[in-house]
């Protein structure tokens, strides 16, 4: 049954009248009239526009009005539903993509496969193109019917089109097995619920539809034509406008409309008397277009015009709440806008939908499924610690950021790659040993949450997958504390995304129990995140950042057009990843050349969508890459706008950084917090060296330090001073640090156990026997390791056919050398204040541990120190020398006899020369005395807190571990 109604084209001339006419259909009538009402809007945020120029007409008039439906394209079919009696319930998105999963597996299980890999991506736009097909009022048969008759005959000589032959006989049985799933469910999805609209009259029907938007061909916000179909056959549907402006209709949809509802009656509201255009506003340069560098700079240069118009208090400009920003794409000006506009001190406000993903508990939960993944590493580990939105371990004593930061160089230096079990296997260890691990407490806090994780690396349904990820967030999640700002927001995405993996598991639980793997799990939780938007409102006041689809629903005094350049004006077309253009017009899709005059003619529109001032704005650079500008730039000159000459802006300060930046420096601009201490750096840069400190006192320097400050005095200061650490890296084995320890103990069991045996000096009728012990030493401490680890500690111990061993390398110049020894120093540790050689001299605090020091006959001295990487530079070096020096001043106290420095020299296990001798077998007073003189003037800078980013080379800057906190600008500058 069709009802009879009235169905009227609603003609305006500008966008004024088209909000005005919109704000009168809406309102028109008895209050209670409103209720059978929809309006149909392109956005959510289109609504919110609409409703505050319904509010300001309230508020002038002072009369009651009662609101209609607003509702969105995608939201009509479903509002119109929930007027039918007895409706069963409509399946969800997430529902249909797994009953589509499903249909996909039959197909192929029939024989019917497809000319490529299915991916849960793929089953998501099969049904997107199914929709699509339904939405042009195509049949399954009809679709079969097209696509075969076009493809089929060439399909025996075109490799091509055979694949696409294929492609739509397993399109098609998975479209009918689809449909057929769909039904036995019991419910309804959008194409099943059209029907039933159109052949039960509702209740309470909609009587009234207001359309703002118009036909999908032309509009990406517009109606399909089974959604026009509906609306030209709804029961109980009395009244249709479709509203639009002449600028829309003047193209293709003035004919496209009289075909999709024929009889349509056309009515025309005249504009409001003394409207005028609004002028354009341009510079000083040829063009008709502001253009700046990037996009950061066009948002700038909006927030200068506004604080410009502000300051000079234009008149046609009544209040920043009259004033947008006009993008084609909210993305990413949002987040520019949020941070330029706040440095600028101008509020802003927005209402368009944000990604789902871009909220923070997306990120943690991301950070979670990276976690299984990645077979649970020391990097997703850590940071899985340190996040603000997990708790570990108990409630009474939380884990503090030291013994996260523990934990986290303690894998690295094990060598800890992933894998549950090897953190148990660590565990273990730091249990058992005497050494106290710092990270142990962590590392069972992790490893005890990890274990209720494991089981998602095994092949499980979805279903469970889901409820098991679920559990996990429900029992580790921390949520926002009471006075964070930011709670309501973070709760709410936190919401939207458990709803999404409930919906999720609830469907796979119900419809498909197959076991999947989680790397298949993790992609679709993926991909419906990020389709998925998020819509807080942003700001109640200040100036509006809107998208192009509802800036027209807006009233406002002045507008920029911004991001004007290719690829967004127009946007680029979604593609259809199935069939080529030509066979899609079959098909009924639309071509581009219409949907290209209709962007066009919205252009148009928006460039008169101000009353008084508009601005056209583009930028050349996008991510480093030139862009070109759009093609709709060349529409500005032929919009017959009267133009104002506006100058460029003179260079007043109105962000925050150019309140320290720029001369005279201005404070009273920054908030609190950022005033402070701004005015204490200003104070020290008045009062202190660039690179120095007040001073810095300590207790004894060690040798390792005052290299550091040697190579790069700031270098000292981080890790020494400010206590930075190094950030850790994965490494395939032990870290570097961490095989020296145990090269280190190595060398100090085997020569104790050699001492302990009597034998002395190491010489050539020894070598075997140094050997054999050295391997009986090594296998103890090698038993601590895993096979692998064992296996590859060995070959650098002991060498293999390409490499010659570390043992080869000590034993060898040990039976090179074979001076009596009477006593061997292993590990010894030096502290205390030395004079270095000089009694009445200065006295120097020093701390460390020498590798080895040998007392030999006619006391002499020779002091080792093993590297296992690659030796220092024997003319900068410090430490063989002054470990020299103090064992020199030790001994010569002990036994009230002289003791020379014989030799000290490095051994390295890494590099072209095994032995670097520092000082030659001799002794070398030379040497002695300038690493003396070197640690005295060293001490002496560290005491006056000179700490300047002073590289001993440039190319060390490379690698440095602290570039995140050096000033590098000052390099150079002594």
């Amino acid at each position: 049954m069709i009802t009879p109604r009235v169905t009227r084209l609603v003609r305006v001339p500008d966008l004024s009248t088209f909000r005005s006419t919109i704000v009168d259909l809406a309102t028109a009538g008895a209050p209670l009239e409103a209720r059978r009402r929809l309006v149909v809007v392109p956005t959510r945020a289109a609504a919110e526009h609409v409703l505050r120029s319904i509010e300001r007409r309230v508020l002038v008039a002072g009369a009651a009005v009662g609101l209609p439906d607003f509702v969105t394209p995608r939201e009509l079919i479903p509002r119109l539903g929930e007027r039918l009696p007895g409706v069963p319930g409509v399946l969800l998105d997430t529902e249909r993509e797994v009953l589509a999963g499903r249909a996909c597996g039959t197909a192929i299980a029939e024989g019917c496969e497809p000319p490529f890999h299915l991916r849960p991506g793929l089953i998501a736009e099969i049904v997107r193109f199914y929709d699509s097909l339904r939405r042009h009022l195509k049949t399954i048969d009809a679709f079969e019917r097209l696509s075969l008759g076009m493809l089929e005959p060439g399909a025996l000589d075109d490799r091509g089109a055979e694949r696409l032959v294929r492609q739509t006989r397993f399109l098609v049985s998975a479209f009918r097995h689809f449909e057929r799933l769909v039904e036995s469910t019991g419910r309804v999805d959008e194409h099943m619920l059209r029907r039933q609209l159109m052949a039960t009259v509702a209740s309470s029907p909609c009587e009234h539809v207001v359309l703002t938007v118009g036909d999908d061909a032309f509009d990406r916000h517009g109606l399909c034509a089974a959604d026009w179909d509906l609306l030209s056959r709804l029961p109980g549907l009395a009244r249709l406008d479709v509203v639009a402006t002449d600028a829309n209709i003047a193209g293709a949809f003035h004919e496209k409309i009289h075909q999709l509802l024929p009889g349509i009656e056309e009515v025309r509201v005249p504009g409001a008397d003394g409207s005028t255009s609004p002028a354009l506003v341009v510079g000083d340069g040829p063009g008709m277009t502001w253009t700046a560098r990037d996009r950061e700079e066009e948002v700038a240069g909006f927030a200068r015009w506004v604080r410009r118009m502000m300051r000079e208090g234009v008149p046609e400009v009544s209040s920043l709440d009259r004033i947008a920003l006009v993008v084609h794409q909210p993305l990413p000006y949002v987040y520019l806008a949020r941070e330029v506009l706040h440095s600028a001190r101008i509020p802003c406000q927005m209402f368009d939908a944000l990604p789902l993903a871009s909220e923070p508990y997306a990120a943690a939960l991301d950070l979670l499924i990276t976690s299984v993944t990645g077979n649970f590493s020391r990097v997703q580990l850590v940071s899985l610690l340190r996040s603000p939105h997990f708790r570990f371990g108990p409630d009474d004593a939380p884990l503090a950021s030291r013994e996260v930061s523990a934990l986290d160089r303690e894998l690295s230096e094990a060598g800890y790659l992933g894998e549950i079990e090897a953190l148990n296997r660590l565990i273990d260890t730091w249990s058992n040993s005497s050494r106290q691990s710092k990270g142990l407490r962590a590392a069972r806090a992790i490893a005890s949450a990890m274990m209720e994780l494991q089981p998602l690396r095994a092949a499980a349904p979805c279903g469970e997958h889901l409820d098991r990820l679920l559990t996990f967030l429900s029992r580790y999640e921390r949520l926002p504390h009471v006075d964070d700002p930011l709670r309501p927001r973070l709760l709410r995405a936190r919401s939207a995304i458990r709803d999404t993996l409930v919906g999720l598991r609830n469907a796979y639980a119900q419809f498909d129990d197959a076991p999947l793997d989680f790397e298949v799990v993790t992609a679709v939780i993926r991909r419906w995140i990020e389709a998925h938007t998020f819509a807080p409102r942003s700001g109640d006041a200040g100036v509006h950042l809107v998208d192009a689809a509802s800036a027209p629903y807006g009233d406002f005094d002045a507008v920029q057009l911004a991001g004007l350049v290719d690829g967004e004006w127009p946007a680029a077309p979604r593609r259809n990843i199935f069939y080529p253009p030509s066979l899609l017009r079959e098909l009924g899709w639309p071509g581009e050349s219409e949907r290209l005059d209709a962007v066009r003619s919205a252009f148009g529109d928006l460039l008169r969508l101000a009353r008084t001032r508009v601005r056209a704005s583009a930028f050349t650079l996008e991510d480093d890459a030139i862009v070109p500008a759009s093609t709709l730039v060349d529409a500005i000159p032929t919009a017959n706008l009267t133009t104002m000459a506006d100058p460029v802006m003179s260079p007043v300060s109105i962000f925050d950084y150019e309140a320290l930046a720029v001369e005279p420096v201005y404070l009273d601009a920054l908030d609190p917090t950022a005033r402070a201490a701004a005015v204490r750096r200003t104070e020290m840069t008045r009062t202190h060296q660039t690179g120095s400190t007040a001073g810095h006192v300590q207790d004894a320097h060690s040798l390792s330090a005052l290299e550091r400050y040697q190579d790069c005095p700031f270098k000292f200061f981080a890790a020494d001073v400010m206590k930075l650490e190094e950030p850790p890296e994965d490494q395939p084995t032990m870290s570097p640090k961490a095989r020296g320890r145990f090269v280190h103990e190595v060398f100090q069991k085997f020569f104790e156990a050699w001492d302990a045996r009597g034998q002395g000096t190491i010489d050539v009728d020894h070598l075997d026997e140094a050997r054999e012990l050295f391997e009986e030493v090594a296998d103890s401490l090698l038993a601590q390791f895993s096979d692998a680890e064992a296996a590859l500690e060995r070959a650098r111990l002991f060498g293999s056919a390409i490499a010659v061993g570390v043992v080869d390398v000590v034993l060898g110049l040990e039976a090179s050398r074979p001076t009596a020894v009477r006593e061997r120093w292993l590990e010894r540790r030096f502290e205390g204040s030395f004079s270095l050689g000089v009694p009445d001299g200065p006295r120097v605090s020093l701390k460390g541990v020498a590798d080895r020091v040998d007392l030999m006959d006619g006391n002499r001295l020779r002091v080792i120190d093993y590297k296992s990487g690659y030796p220092p530079n024997p003319k900068r070096a410090l430490q063989v020398s002054i470990y020299g020096l103090c064992a020199q001043e030790l001994l010569e106290g002990r036994d009230g006899e002289p003791w020379t420095v014989d030799e000290a020299a490095y051994v390295a296990f890494a590099g072209k020369k095994p032995l670097v001798p520092v000082v030659r077998p001799g002794g070398d007073p030379g040497a002695l005395a300038s690493a003396r003189e070197r640690v005295i003037e060293l001490a002496g800078a560290i005491a006056k807190g000179e700490f300047p980013p002073r590289p001993f080379e440039l190319r060390i800057c490379g690698y440095c571990a602290f570039p995140s906190v050096c000033r590098k600008d000052y390099v150079g500058d002594e």
